[in-house]
């Protein structure tokens, strides 16, 4: 089982980001306004990136 750490939880209106840390590195998921979980599947070097990478998420989720 791998470890994941949750590290930060970041609010925008309607939305949540959550940032975790794992022995690799830091992912992130964002849940929508329906309660839709998402995340890139990436995993990033620094919790800063993986927020960026979440909020690029919702930018790309507010268009459609």
């Amino acid at each position: 089982m791998q470890y994941c750490q949750l590290v930060d939880i970041l609010t925008q209106p309607d939305w949540v980001i959550a940032i975790a840390r794992t022995e690799l590195g830091y992912r992130c998921w964002v849940f929508t306004p329906d309660f839709t979980v998402l995340d890139d599947g990436e995993v990033h070097p620094t919790r800063e990136a993986a927020a960026q990478s979440a909020r690029g998420l919702i930018i790309d989720s507010r268009e459609y």
